[in-house]
């Protein structure tokens, strides 16, 4: 977790402040003033006014670790709630130290893991009620976090959730190559591990969870309630026109579904460095929050020829195609999509390794 924010009310909490900022470098202690000015660099002042501080800070970092009483923590934190996709994790530990309780964003935020870290580096217990990890059973929104992934709809995560505490029977079936670290070991008899669509389709289980950058059917797909859970492998690599509107780029996810794969395992664009002030295309990736990696010509001709050349693009620019090659030098695997044109753009996507 890389940014995290201690915030403290009372004297005692400073004392276990200090202790947080000595486990994360990059963390930092809010402090109220009426006991004295910050200490260091990493310290902050404030009046103590918790509602004034929170409006500064709630958006700023990825974790808040309030050391106080858990009422003044949900009362001060309602109006900032948003969704357990883009909250932060929230903690609560008391002024003695005692206990550390994961409040908010248990799984996708990392609170669980935050509160059990934080627990055992100044010698208190850890209180987690996420319903999974009580029943020490699997969770597919933990699974998503480990592999770096998205998950596709969040109520049907939250019906296979249920399925999962109520030790109901879940099949589960990784269609990628990552390693999963909570399904290597230690699974419930109601957890069975499929290898394949068949064997899932066989396994009599109420609920599924599928990791798989593929747009599957119902047919295909038994279980009643099927969580997919989207790995970030796909590189899209672009080629475009001088000018194309963001609107345009657009057109990337349609490609995509059309071949049944997630737009939600996109993990980049790649492209050619004369794109770097390509508005459109900056404007886009922005839109998506997608990152975009730029390669030269010598890195793109360094690859050789592309599966489908391009004799225009040869003349113009100097390489035998942008798309292809840079989705390829981005992935290093292999395409998936070969060079599509579609209007202004072109559009190759490759599944990395």
């Amino acid at each position: 977790m890389e940014k995290i924010a201690a915030i403290t009310i009372t004297r005692q909490g400073i004392e276990i402040g200090r202790k947080i900022l000595d486990k994360y470098p990059s963390a930092r202690l809010y402090l109220s003033t009426k006991y004295g000015a910050p200490a260091g660099p990493r310290e902050t002042g404030f009046d103590g006014v918790m509602k004034n501080l929170l409006a500064e800070i709630y958006p700023r970092y990825d974790g808040l670790i309030f050391i106080m009483a858990a009422g003044i923590v949900v009362r001060t934190i309602l109006d900032y709630v948003k969704d357990k996709k883009v909250d932060p994790a929230v903690l609560v530990v008391d002024i003695k130290g005692t206990f550390v309780i994961s409040l908010l964003s248990g799984h996708l935020g990392g609170a669980n893991r935050l509160a059990r870290e934080v627990a055992g580096w100044i010698g208190a217990t850890p209180v987690i009620t996420t319903g999974t990890d009580v029943n020490e059973t699997i969770a597919p929104d933990l699974i998503a976090v480990e592999i770096g992934g998205e998950i596709d709809d969040f109520e049907t995560m939250k019906r296979v959730s249920a399925l999962l505490v109520d030790n109901q029977k879940v099949a589960v079936l990784n269609l990628t190559a990552l390693t999963v670290k909570s399904l290597s070991s230690g699974l419930k008899e109601n957890v069975l591990l499929c290898e394949s669509l068949k064997n899932l389709n066989g396994a009599g289980a109420e609920g599924a969870i599928v990791i798989t950058e593929k747009i599957l059917t119902e047919q295909e797909v038994g279980p009643p309630a099927v969580c997919f859970i989207r790995p970030k492998t796909l590189i899209v690599g672009v080629g475009c026109n001088r000018g194309t509107p963001a609107d345009e780029f657009e057109a990337i996810f349609t490609i995509l579904e059309e071949r049944r794969l997630s737009p939600k395992s996109v993990r980049s664009l790649a492209t050619i460095d004369l794109k770097k002030d390509e508005a459109g295309l900056l404007e886009f990736a922005e839109r998506r929050k997608l990152p975009i990696r730029f390669f030269s010509r010598e890195e793109i001709d360094a690859l050789g020829t592309p599966p489908n050349p391009s004799e225009t693009v040869e003349r113009y620019v100097g390489v035998k195609g942008v798309a292809e090659p840079a989705a390829l030098l981005a992935s290093g695997g292999k395409l998936v999509i070969e060079k599509v044109k579609r209007g202004n753009i072109t559009v190759a996507v490759a599944k990395a390794e």
